[in-house]
């Protein structure tokens, strides 16, 4: 269309064709990205803490406190060790997560279903970048 508009004797046909050209490559450029989106599945990683234990989506059954040998969360990442079986052990990180309480809420249910055994927590300070 704009090459036609070139040769052409009336100009004003090219100055067309080339606002037509631009308004049908935003509108081209624009179905994409928005079926990109549609198509982009947030990734929800579901993790749920009750009083029998961990429901941990990896999982398809309950995780009991009593199988668990060890909690950590180092800088928001989850690290959930068992002891006879290793290959059950994950790490999370709980800023992937939707949580529905609080970080420091969530810690202390956590200590609290799984007491006598201790959850240990440690956040890094933020450097400087010096």
């Amino acid at each position: 269309m704009v090459i036609i508009s070139f040769f052409s004797e009336d100009k004003r046909n090219l100055s067309i064709s080339l606002y037509a050209s631009a308004i049908l490559t935003f509108i081209l450029v624009t179905v994409r990205v928005v079926g990109y989106w549609a198509q982009r599945e947030e990734k929800t990683v579901l993790l749920m803490v009750c009083e029998e234990g961990l429901h941990y989506y990896e999982h398809a059954a309950l995780i009991q406190w009593k199988v668990i040998t060890d909690i950590q969360i180092v800088n928001r990442e989850l690290s959930v060790s068992f002891g006879p079986s290793p290959a059950l052990d994950f790490t999370l990180n709980l800023l992937d997560t939707n949580l529905q309480e609080r970080f420091d809420d969530f810690c202390q249910l956590l200590n609290r279903y799984y007491y006598p055994k201790t959850v240990y927590i440690y956040e890094s300070s933020v450097s400087c970048g010096c």
